[in-house]
């Protein structure tokens, strides 16, 4: 009996032995390669379209020039014309104790009364408003005669003020051209009382001016040329960076935009959508890259020879050159590839997935 205890331990022991020998030999031997054997990823080249924007706002505003001072003293009592109005040689500005201020064209701004006799090129200004309104026969030749003198007194009754023959330095606003449209300042208002001297008008631009503000991190964003849809309540207005500006701001940079061949970013629509006191801020999207469409593949199924050539790898081992058109967010159109043929992928694109078959 203890022969037989004795031989089962031993027994036990050898394979004690076996087993630990067997352990250390497996614990030696260095791991293999876990991608050997693994099954190759592939991608089926398919039609697709790539593209990228941004969204910033969008600054719309009328850059108003300043024209015409106020000559009269006085409480203002009635102003016919609305602000953005389009205003012509004649036509009343506002009164002033119920007397009108007349708008002209003239470089020099009125700055005396004008009477029989008097000379100088104010009066070449008043005498261009009165042949203009079909009261002076006679070219503007500077001196106040008396065909000067009837005309003003027609013009005068034609307001309805004593028609005296003689024009008050408060009676006409001299600005450089005309048509203009025009908004008031804030000192014109029914019930304001004036001194002379006050600027009243200022000049609505043709256009307003469109710029998108870009801090000093949005700066390396966008591309200083490139599309832009404008968002507006009714529509999109298409748009282009014409060129980048530094703002008065530090550090900010001014993107301003331009229409469709130059013109104006919201052409007929501007007065309606664009407030011409008030800043009006619009969606504005940038085309950072532009939507391109052509045989789509992954970013990381293309490498690149010894002169720097793009190519990709079909599944049969063939190296195909290719030019990547377009990019963005980790695929890319190319040229030079058909769809529908089969890639071979790199393993580290493995959980890419992007069409992998």
């Amino acid at each position: 009996m203890r022969r037989r205890v004795a031989l089962w331990v031993a027994v036990a022991i050898v394979g004690v032995g076996a087993l630990g020998f067997w352990a250390g030999r497996r614990a030696l031997v260095p791991p293999g390669n876990p991608l050997t054997g693994a099954e190759a990823l592939t991608y089926t080249v398919q039609e697709g379209e790539v593209g990228r924007s941004l969204t910033f706002t969008a600054v719309a505003e009328w850059d108003l020039t300043p024209v015409g001072r106020n000559g009269a003293s006085g409480v203002v009592t009635s102003m016919p014309v609305a602000v953005g109005d389009a205003v012509s040689a004649g036509d009343v500005l506002y009164t002033v104790d119920l007397r009108p201020v007349v708008i002209a064209e003239g470089a020099v701004p009125a700055f005396r009364d004008l009477s029989l006799k008097t000379d100088g090129p104010d009066v070449a200004q008043l005498q261009g408003l009165l042949v203009g309104l079909g009261l002076l026969s006679v070219g503007p030749d500077g001196v106040f005669g008396r065909s000067t003198r009837d005309a003003v007194k027609v013009w005068q009754k034609s307001l309805g003020v004593t028609a005296d023959g003689v024009v008050r330095s408060g009676d006409v606003l001299f600005v450089p051209t005309l048509p203009i449209r025009v908004v008031f300042s804030d000192v014109l208002e029914v019930g304001a009382r004036l001194s002379g001297g006050e600027q009243v008008v200022s000049v609505v631009p043709d256009d307003p001016t469109f710029r998108i503000p870009l801090s000093i991190e949005q700066r390396s964003l966008v591309p200083l040329s490139a599309d832009v849809h404008v968002t507006y309540p009714e529509g999109v207005w298409d748009a282009r960076v014409d060129r980048a500006v530094e703002s008065a701001q530090f550090g900010q940079l001014d993107l301003l935009l331009t229409g469709a061949g130059g013109r104006s970013v919201c052409g007929s629509e501007c007065a309606r959508w664009v407030d011409l006191v008030d800043r009006t801020d619009f969606r504005a999207e940038v085309v950072v890259i532009p939507r391109t469409s052509g045989p789509l593949v992954p970013v990381a199924a293309i490498s690149t020879d010894a002169a720097n050539q793009p190519f990709v790898t079909t599944v049969d081992g063939e190296r195909v050159p290719v030019t990547i058109v377009a990019a963005s967010q980790g695929v890319a159109v190319v040229d030079g590839i058909d769809v529908g043929t089969i890639l071979q992928l790199p393993f580290e694109t493995t959980g890419q997935g992007a069409g992998s078959g």
